[in-house]
């Protein structure tokens, strides 16, 4: 085996790349683990050494720990969490002098501006991921702000940008709506990697569980992921129908963001039915035992880019409940998910497909899922074609 020494020795000899995103864990949802997951895939493909940019938040210390053995540099923001204003990010990434391309995961933040800086200034390349945040859903909120960071600099930023990396087709035209080039956006989706190989049950459980279907949501929850339509179909089906109210169970496993009323709404569900629970946010091996608990996942979102719990449900062996807004539609036909529209009756229809089912269908679907992420959205495959792309934006070297 080689020596640490030795190790970093080789790391200081490959090209460098600087990824900068504005957090690296709960903070920042599927960005997080999608950012997590390419300099993980990066790491393993072995061309290249990146080093992380991020802010600074009151779970870094904890997130970090589940990042590969990368430099990761965290630094306090400012003003509106929205926008993250660090001007300690802005100083370290400016005085980098040793990254070959930047790649920037998410944008509408402070990071992008650091980015589009350092670029000028060092006259390198950047890669940027937007993570489906030129989806329409997304810029019709706060246009002002949007509006005003676009004029500044983002806009000339994603046009020089030597790669935009998307992660589905329909993000392409995203781009192109966006009024952006779409001769340099490379589609390369996100990837799940199997869960942990362990039988233990998660803590929300609960023995009455054993005898119900269980239906699971899992990440930020938000006004666009569509919980409040959720809440209503379960209302509708719970209310109506007895049998599905006693061999059916919802877990949320997740954080509020910017709805304060889903606590109440789900404490009230719960009170009147008895079949609903707000389990938490749930990380690790907390987040693969919910996972591996779970009969059905559930996303009635209305915009995403590519969800990255799909793909962890999938990857787990679950099938999925799901809008076509998240952008997965090889599910549908591959058998591993059922379709619904964003609104409170086709979700319940969907629900009652599934409740129908025989184990052995059931059993099915796990398979479909699992096969799915394995031909699709494996680590091998997406960490060839990601380093391929920073290979292919790197800058020519002067001939001697």
């Amino acid at each position: 085996p080689h020596s640490p020494t030795r190790r970093a020795g080789r790391n200081l000899m490959k090209p460098r790349v600087m990824v900068l995103t504005p957090a690296i864990g709960r903070r920042g949802g599927g960005v997080s683990e999608a950012a997590r997951l390419f300099v993980t895939a990066l790491v393993a493909e072995g061309r290249f050494a990146p080093e992380v940019v991020t802010l600074n938040d009151d779970s870094f210390a904890a997130d970090r720990a589940n990042w590969p053995a990368v430099p990761i540099h965290g630094f306090r923001s400012y003003g509106p969490s929205n926008f993250g204003f660090s001007p300690g990010m802005l100083l370290h990434v400016l005085r980098n002098r040793d990254a070959a391309l930047v790649h920037v995961h998410g944008i509408w933040m402070f990071h992008v501006f650091c980015a589009a800086l350092w670029c000028k200034l060092r006259r390198r390349p950047a890669v940027v991921t937007p993570h489906g945040m030129l989806e329409t859903w997304i810029l019709k909120r706060s246009p002002r702000l949007k509006a005003a960071v676009s004029r500044l600099y983002q806009a000339r930023f994603l046009a020089g940008a030597a790669a935009i990396h998307v992660l589905t087709g329909k993000e392409t035209n995203d781009v192109a709506q966006a009024g952006l080039p779409t001769a340099r956006c490379h589609v390369i989706p996100n990837y799940a990697l199997p869960p942990a190989d362990d039988a233990a049950m998660p803590r929300w459980w609960q023995p009455e569980f054993a005898e119900r279907r269980i239906f699971l949501f899992f990440g930020r929850i938000h006004d666009k992921k569509g919980w409040r339509e959720l809440c209503a179909a379960w209302t509708q089906l719970s209310a109506s129908d007895p049998s599905f109210c006693r061999s059916a169970q919802l877990v949320f496993c997740g954080w509020p963001d910017s709805c304060p009323d889903f606590e109440p709404t789900v404490v009230a569900l719960a009170e009147r039915f008895g079949n609903i629970l707000f389990a938490g946010p749930q990380f690790g091996i907390e987040r693969d035992h919910s996972m591996a608990a779970a009969d059905i996942f559930v996303l009635p979102s209305k915009s995403e880019g590519l969800p990255m719990a799909v793909l962890e449900a999938w990857a787990a062996g679950v099938p999925s409940l799901m809008t076509r807004a998240c952008n997965l539609d090889q599910g549908f036909g591959a058998g591993a998910a059922v379709e619904v529209g964003k609104d409170a009756t086709t979700i319940a229809e969907g629900m009652v497909r599934i409740m129908a089912w025989s184990d052995e269908t059931l059993d099915q679907a796990r398979t479909s899922a699992r096969t799915l992420v394995a031909a699709e959205f494996s680590q091998d495959g997406v960490a060839k074609r990601y380093a391929d792309l920073i290979a292919s934006c790197m800058p020519m070297k002067k001939s001697q």
